[in-house]
């Protein structure tokens, strides 16, 4: 396959699939193009956000992947959201670590209009919105619900799809679908928010399936597509899931680049423990983002060692 006419062109589903195919000099190929292409229409700029996990366990939610639903033994931390004066401590710590964007998440189903909770976030966007960018990953949410935080400050929403349509329900079996997601990140949009949204990669997937999953995100104009890779947890349905390889995720990687020409694609969860010394690698295959400072159950490296990473990987481009 001609690899070098994607630079300039879109690639279909079946084209997408034939990559997966990919070994030895063409895979190195593929990562060169993704990279070019990654330079070509979102320059060199790596994208970062800080995020707090606001409130976290006791979620009702089935999702397999997650160490913070109520219906699994993971013996993870959990405390309600995290009081107003908390939450501007740890955004000042990113706007002074130069952060990008400061993130909210949050467990459970949905945080809504007129609770205390709501109220906090809201509280909170308004005095922080004028220092750094503003994100809110609080769940399933009407309009209204988003209309009221756009108004307060918040700029982005959060909501992830996971995987493709089609297999959501594998993941996440009864407590809502993957519709309910979608009807969120619709509605972000036409209230004017900027939208992340991405999955996991790594719970026993297809690689149709994680084209799907590229391919919705492109129908929905996102903004961003954070791609974590899933570290298993004990306690949960995907405990005992094999690892992903290396070159596995860098060529997930690369073919989300040419999906997703403009995105800011961003790594995520599974960055350190996974690709470890190859970390660097996804940011010379088509990624341009990632989160700083940890995430939601697992530790991260220190913002410090993460600017020092983001530096060495700016030198390598402008090579």
């Amino acid at each position: 396959m001609n690899i070098e006419k994607f630079i300039d062109n879109d690639i279909t589903k079946e084209e997408a699939l034939e990559l997966t195919n990919l070994k030895g000099k063409d895979l190195i190929k593929l990562f060169s193009i993704a990279n070019e292409i990654r330079e070509k229409f979102c320059g060199n700029k790596i994208e970062t956000c800080t995020i707090t996990n606001a409130k976290s366990g006791k979620c009702s939610e089935d999702c397999k992947f997650c160490a913070q639903s109520e219906k699994y033994d993971t013996h993870i931390k959990t405390y309600p959201l995290k009081n107003l004066e908390i939450l501007k401590e740890e955004c000042k710590e990113a706007i002074n670590h130069k952060s990008d964007r400061f993130a909210i998440v949050t467990s459970g189903k949905g945080i809504k209009k007129g609770t205390k909770d709501y109220r906090t976030i809201q509280n909170f966007a308004k005095e922080m919105s004028k220092d750094i960018e503003i994100c809110c990953s609080i769940g399933l949410l009407d309009e209204d619900d988003l209309i009221d935080l756009k108004n307060s400050g918040v700029s982005r929403f959060h909501s992830n799809i996971q995987t493709s349509v089609s297999s959501y329900k594998k993941i996440v079996a009864t407590t809502h679908k993957v519709e309910d997601r979608i009807k969120t990140i619709k509605s972000a949009k036409k209230v004017g928010m900027k939208v992340c949204c991405g999955g996991i990669i790594g719970m026993g997937e297809s690689w149709e399936d994680r084209i799907d999953m590229a391919f919705t995100c492109k129908e929905l104009d996102v903004d961003a597509i954070p791609l974590n890779i899933l570290n298993p947890i004990k306690g949960t349905p995907y405990g005992e899931n094999e690892i992903l390889s290396v070159d596995e995720i860098l060529k997930t990687i690369a073919i989300y680049r040419i999906i997703l020409k403009d995105k800011n694609i961003k790594i995520a969860a599974g960055r350190e423990n996974i690709l470890k010394d190859f970390m660097g690698s996804a940011f010379l295959a088509g990624a341009n983002g990632l989160m700083i400072g940890g995430y939601l159950t697992v530790k991260g490296r220190s913002i410090e060692e993460d600017f020092t990473f983001i530096k060495n990987i700016k030198k390598l481009w402008e090579k």
